[in-house]
């Protein structure tokens, strides 16, 4: 059965090729060349049409040109006597008018000799004048506009201008005479109407003259170094409607058109190479499409193995991706059948596993609050104990102005605790708040001991965990100052340790050793009347819960010399996530 569907397999497509590439081949014999002369034809009337609408558009810019000259003619020469000044004042206000489309323009009369000429267009004596080209045709032809050479005006701006003339009457002192009026006319707007056809060297148009001269080439920088030169100008003026002609190798449309009266003649020059490239290709395309249909065929084979293959190789990369910890991870249900069914499945199981994911982790996280809160809870009792116990024994000695300077610092120190119910607050009230202990315990002690601040000010808005310093100056006191008499420091410092925050609580005390360090740390209570040592512990363990086990409390210790637990934490600010 394997055997019958791989045989299948091949013959199936073997046939097919075979079959379309006869149909194909006869195809090309039968039809290859009606297609050449089909696309021949085709060319030849739509550049037919481009032809006809190219010139179309300069004839309606000749016809701008026209109306502007005669306008001149009628509504200015005609209308005032060329000797008064009000004509030289018209003239020059019409060359203001329409200085964009005008260089100069110039009045001659019958022998040549200037009657008026604007300011770019120099004196030129009368025999010179007569001798120009533009001044015989329009005395010739009085009835018409002579459109005559192009002119290089402006070489720093490389822009041209065409020589318009014609034959005029005017006023002179009364008395009517005939002469020329001649137009040097911008070549801009018929250079814009030629730029629309296309600009190659496969495809592009040029403009002719009476004497054909070109008036127009989009290569004519090239023309005018001798980098390229044009060879149909002969054939062009030979052909009345087109002709293709065999040049540099290859076979050329060529189309021309009269403008008007002008003159002027527009030519159209096309490449055939393209469609004889084109029909040659029909003898190749029967070739092409039988390896076409076998890539396809091919394809198709592939596409329907693919189909089964790709959805559950997908799918097991999904599960790997999933199994690492991406729980985000879709599967695409794509397939058909039963591989749809099993990737929509296995994304509806990892959305449940998901929200119990997210349920155990809502859970652990609702665990380290209810831990930090104990913790607190260990330290405020501890320390009310040591206070209350203070202010007993000091009324009991009648002390009431220590009492009660001390029960008012501890209505201020438990103010602070309370920081409306915020775990995180400011080092800048935790200082406070340690300054109140401290207040307090050194009443209570008689100025056994005297504390000071070393705080760097740009600290001071960091967040810090509520009550961390004033289990280390209650541990200071107790362990610190046991023994001293009168002579006692506590020193607080908060500064910049690498990035972070460090809070040093050192004190002048006896120091302690390893051993007692160690009891504080790891909640080993020690001998002491007053103290534990399981705020330090709790401290610790609070700070390592909020911030990893990078941070926390640590003890140093030389004997005789004294004693310094350092608070280490992250920089972190209201902004952060501090709560």
């Amino acid at each position: 059965m394997k055997d019958k569907k791989v045989s299948i397999r091949i013959v199936f497509p073997f046939v097919m090729s075979v079959s379309i590439a006869v149909c194909i081949i006869s195809c090309m014999f039968l039809f290859s060349h009606y297609f050449s002369g089909y696309f021949q034809r085709d060319t030849i009337e739509k550049v037919s049409k481009q032809k006809k609408t190219l010139a179309q558009d300069l004839e309606a810019e000749i016809e701008n040109i026209n109306e502007l000259i005669n306008s001149i003619y009628y509504q200015d020469i005609r209308t005032y006597d060329t000797a008064t000044e009000m004509f030289q004042r018209e003239m020059e206000q019409r060359m203001v008018r329409e200085s964009e489309v005008l260089y100069s323009a110039a009045i001659y009369d019958a022998d040549g000799s200037s009657l008026w000429h604007s300011e770019k267009l120099p004196d030129r004596n009368k025999a010179e004048v007569k001798q120009e080209a533009w001044f015989q045709n329009a005395q010739k032809n009085i009835e018409t506009i002579h459109y005559g050479e192009k002119k290089l005006v402006q070489p720093d701006k490389a822009r041209y201008v065409y020589e318009i003339s014609r034959y005029i009457e005017y006023v002179e002192n009364g008395n009517m005479k005939s002469g020329v009026l001649l137009l040097e006319y911008y070549t801009d707007s018929i250079d814009e109407v030629l730029l629309h056809y296309k600009s190659q060297k496969s495809a592009y148009c040029y403009l002719l003259d009476t004497n054909r001269r070109l008036l127009y080439h989009p290569f004519e920088k090239e023309i005018a170094s001798e980098m390229y030169q044009e060879k149909t100008v002969k054939e062009a003026m030979a052909c009345k409607n087109y002709k293709i002609e065999e040049q540099s190798g290859g076979k050329w449309l060529i189309e021309r058109q009269q403008i008007g009266y002008t003159g002027w003649n527009v030519v159209l020059v096309n490449s055939m190479s393209s469609l004889d490239f084109e029909s040659y290709n029909l003898h190749y395309v029967a070739w092409f499409t039988l390896l076409l249909v076998g890539v396809i065929l091919i394809f198709l084979d592939i596409l329907l193995f693919r189909s089964f293959t790709d959805p559950v190789y997908r799918l097991l990369q999904t599960m790997q991706e999933f199994g690492k910890g991406n729980y985000d991870i879709k599967a695409k249900e794509e397939g058909i059948g039963e591989l749809k069914n099993l990737s929509a499945h296995f994304n509806i199981m990892a959305d449940k596993l998901q929200e119990q994911m997210e349920e155990i982790r809502r859970n652990e996280r609702e665990r380290q609050q209810m831990e930090k809160k104990l913790l607190q809870s260990q330290i405020n009792p501890h320390f009310l104990y040591n206070t209350l116990d203070s202010i007993i024994w000091m009324i009991r000695s009648e002390e009431y102005e220590g009492a009660g300077k001390m029960v008012s610092l501890l209505a201020k120190f438990f103010r602070i605790s309370l920081s409306q119910g915020k775990d995180m607050i400011p080092l800048e009230k935790e200082l406070e708040h340690a300054s109140s202990y401290l207040a307090i315990q050194n009443i209570r002690f008689k100025d056994k001991f005297e504390f000071q601040i070393e705080a760097d000010p740009a600290l001071l808005k960091y967040l810090c965990p509520k009550l961390s310093i004033q289990p280390l100056l209650e541990n200071a006191i107790y362990h610190g100052m046991e023994g001293m008499y009168e002579d006692g420091e506590i020193t607080i410092r908060i500064y910049d340790r690498d990035g972070d925050i460090g809070i040093d609580v050192a004190d002048n005390g006896p120091g302690m050793t390893q051993e007692t360090i160690d009891h504080i740390m790891h909640n080993k209570v020690i001998s002491s009347k007053r103290g534990s040592g399981i705020g330090v512990r709790n401290v610790n363990e609070r700070i390592q819960l909020i911030y990893g086990e990078d941070y926390g409390v640590t003890i140093t210790s030389e004997l005789d010399e004294g004693t310094t637990a350092t608070i280490t934490i992250p920089k972190m600010e209201e902004t952060d996530d501090a709560r």
